[in-house]
């Protein structure tokens, strides 16, 4: 009797402990949160959800049209003078590998590049991780990285190839 009490123990606790694991994302870029040479922000489910129904950003002014709802984390990471960094350009390429994410599209002029990757639901009507990164010159990098349930629509992929 103890040794079958002992086994549902060790299942709940396994049970828990992967949904606690599974409810908080990798942050990729933490490691360079401290570095003043990078301005780092992460969102979490939590806060997500907190905000309720709402557009992350407005979409006339360039944003993605995208739902706090829609969205389980957000990470964005930016720099001014440090885009050729070793650890930033690590942490950009796991996020790729990582998350088998594949090139949406890619622009390029003069300096400029903006490059957006993407992994698409089983039913391809979502994109479960998406990527943006956007360089101007060598050392100006910003990007995003977001993973939900983000639709596939018109809109979105109007803005994303803009």
């Amino acid at each position: 009797m103890n040794t079958l009490i002992r086994l549902l123990l060790f299942i709940i606790i396994g049970i828990s402990s992967s949904t606690a694991f599974a409810a908080n994302p990798k942050k990729y870029f933490e490691d360079l949160s401290s570095n003043p040479n990078f301005d780092y922000t992460y969102v979490s489910p939590l806060m997500l959800q907190a905000m309720g129904d709402q557009y992350l950003s407005q979409e006339r002014s360039g944003g993605l049209p995208v739902k706090s709802s829609q969205i389980t984390s957000i990470e964005t990471i930016s720099t001014n003078g440090d885009g050729m960094n070793e650890k930033l350009w690590k942490a950009i390429t796991s996020i790729k590998k990582d998350n088998k994410l594949e090139t949406l599209t890619t622009k390029k002029k003069d300096f400029y590049r903006y490059d957006v990757f993407a992994k698409l639901s089983g039913d391809h009507k979502y994109f479960t991780n998406l990527l943006v990164i956007t360089q101007d010159g060598a050392e100006n990098v910003s990007v995003v990285y977001m993973e939900g349930k983000i639709p596939v629509n018109s809109n979105l992929k109007n803005s994303l190839t803009q």
